[in-house]
């Protein structure tokens, strides 16, 4: 599978609410939001304005974890 692929599967996992809730109580965000951010470095075939649009998200999913989580050592 090419990088390409594997980082639009990520984009429509992880950008709204439901679905951080979801990354969040299956306790595996950041390891998501660290393998999009990985594949975004790796990718040579993704447009500005995709990788923009992504970069949004994700700060849109921080802002959300920002609000309404507080994050506590296991």
């Amino acid at each position: 599978m090419n990088y390409l692929l594997k980082i639009n599967k990520f984009k429509k996992l992880i950008y709204d609410k439901n679905s951080t809730d979801f990354h969040i109580r299956a306790e595996d965000y950041f390891a998501s939001l660290a393998t999009v951010l990985n594949l975004l470095s790796q990718s040579n075939s993704l447009k500005e304005k995709e990788i923009k649009n992504i970069l949004k998200n994700i700060s849109q999913d921080l802002l959300y974890l920002q609000k309404n989580y507080k994050i506590i050592k296991k």
